[in-house]
């Protein structure tokens, strides 16, 4: 019996759907095929329906009627699949003006789970016909306007925009925004001729980051008997000063911990160095507590020599503390309260810069500028044209005396002084005004504990070395500690860097290279 009755529901339910598609034919004119209660709203005309208003008007009680029927048989179909065909069929036969008004009204009907079904079967349609990039802005521009608007993304930004698609990846590798970044002024980076700048580029980011996370590797050199006291290095060597009165060369390259050459010739502690010339003609400038400057030729070759003391300058009268060098002169630093500046090749003292009144403990002499910047222990900082031998500028602000100085260029286009001292705190100040812009000290930046030794800067970041035993990276913009390096068993007395690497001596007698780029 209820299989019967089921068949018999269907049967009525086809008698009904039957007379629901005659009415629909017979009022598709007059109507446009839509049920009754749309026409008050929209007025659906057929486009092949002559009917005149008049004769609209002279049927409207029969339209009634027929309607009426027509509602009785809808409300007779209680099959959802049958009135979902009816519905279909009537969707078929409206005009686009038509679907257009239909389909407002039923999302005005739809609540929030109808929405959300309706988003999700409408996405895969919305660009059926469209061109397969047509969602894709970059591809309806002109080259150059893409590569303009690429070229304002951060670096990780334009790595992950060349992931997108083929398009995006031509366009995010372009050598273009590659080299636009290197020559920034935070990394003023010269490509090697074997790279594209994006690989370089790549290269360099993974070294910043090994820097940012003291990630590297430690090669430690052990050779002197007592504590280094200066180091300097090149893509080649190391070199270090030691209170053993000797320097020691270093070779990179081989995996020996033992020094390459010692250097002996000065009587009393080797205090500082520099190292000049490329890997032609190399040289190395000292200076020492014996009150000597010596120049020396460190040219060697497979088949031979020329290591010796080419040149000594005897003038100071007391230990040569500091010194800078280029091609053509040396300025030293002496404990006699005196800078002096010396002719390299002949070894003939120039001039001689007096002013401080305790000893001269640092130099730094900028070429771009030709200012010459000193240390003393008479908390002085003193600013010197070399043109004249005149001080133009004293900065004061040290408690105690400046050990190391160097000048930088952040962001902007104002040169810093960066100097550290004996108080235990960094501060940087501005060349032309003299003021100090900030102070790094260890209540208040993490800075270091004991006393400062060594400091260098480049275009982003100083690095410190102090008798506390750690090595600190700031940034030069912020001043916000970066990062500190702890592998030295007693104070850091000096420090050196490059891009890739860094060199530190300590009274632990030993020398330290951090390679940043194996990691």
């Amino acid at each position: 019996m209820p299989q019967r009755d089921e068949s018999d529901r269907r049967a009525a339910s086809q008698v009904d759907l039957s007379l629901a598609l005659d009415s629909l034919q017979r009022r598709s004119c007059a109507y446009g095929s839509l049920p009754h209660h749309y026409k008050p709203q929209y007025s659906f005309e057929s486009p092949s329906s002559t009917t005149s208003a008049s004769t609209t008007r002279s049927n409207s009680t029969a339209d009634e009627e027929e309607d009426g029927k027509r509602r009785l048989h809808w409300n007779k179909v209680d099959d959802a699949g049958v009135k979902a065909d009816l519905m279909r069929l009537w969707f078929t036969e409206f005009s686009d003006i038509q679907r257009n008004a239909f389909l407002r009204e039923m999302i005005e009907l739809c609540g929030p789970p109808q929405i959300h079904t309706l988003s999700l079967l409408v996405e895969d349609q919305l660009h059926r016909d469209c061109p397969h990039n047509c969602k894709d802005f970059l591809a309806w521009l002109p080259q150059h306007v893409c590569h303009a608007i690429l070229s304002h993304l951060d670096p990780v930004s334009l790595a992950r925009a060349s992931q997108v698609s083929h398009l995006w990846r031509e366009l995010a590798t372009n050598e273009f925004l590659w080299k636009k970044l290197c020559l920034a002024h935070s990394w003023t980076l010269k490509k090697p001729e074997s790279s594209t700048w994006k690989d370089f580029f790549a290269m360099r980011w993974r070294v910043r980051k090994n820097w940012l996370s003291a990630r590297c590797h430690i090669r430690t050199f052990v050779g002197h008997t007592h504590a280094v006291t200066c180091v300097q290095m090149d893509d080649t060597r190391i070199v270090s000063g030691s209170h053993d009165q000797t320097i020691k060369v270093w070779d990179v390259r081989t995996n020996s911990k033992w020094s390459v050459m010692t250097l002996v010739g000065h009587s009393g502690t080797v205090r500082c160095l520099q190292l000049l010339g490329g890997e032609s003609t190399p040289k190395l400038v000292s200076g020492s507590s014996d009150g000597t400057i010596k120049v020396w030729d460190l040219a060697m070759k497979p088949e031979w020599s020329s290591i010796a003391c080419r040149t000594t300058m005897v003038g100071h009268l007391e230990t040569v503390r500091c010194l800078q060098a280029d091609e053509e002169r040396v300025i030293s630093g002496s404990y006699d309260r005196t800078l002096k500046i010396w002719c390299i090749k002949t070894g003939r003292c120039l001039r001689t810069l007096t002013g401080h009144t305790g000893k001269v403990l640092t130099v730094f002499y900028d070429a771009a500028d030709n200012t010459l910047i000193s240390g003393s222990d008479d908390c002085h900082i003193k600013v010197w044209r070399m043109e004249s031998g005149h001080c133009v500028n004293t900065l004061e602000g040290h408690t105690e005396a400046v050990t190391s100085l160097t000048l930088a260029a952040g962001d902007g286009s104002e040169r810093r002084i960066i100097s550290g001292s004996l108080d235990r705190t960094i501060k940087v100040w501005s060349l032309l005004s003299g003021d100090c812009l900030s102070t790094l000290d260890w209540m208040n930046s993490e800075g270091h504990t004991g006393v400062i030794r060594c400091l260098q800067a480049d275009s982003w970041r100083i690095v410190s070395a102090a008798d506390d035993k750690t090595i600190k990276m700031w940034s030069l913009e912020s001043g916000k500690r970066l990062v500190t390096f702890r592998k030295h068993e007693d104070g850091v007395t000096c420090v050196h860097f490059n891009d890739f690497t860094m060199v530190s001596g300590s009274y632990d007698k030993t020398v330290k290279l951090w390679d940043f780029r194996v990691c």
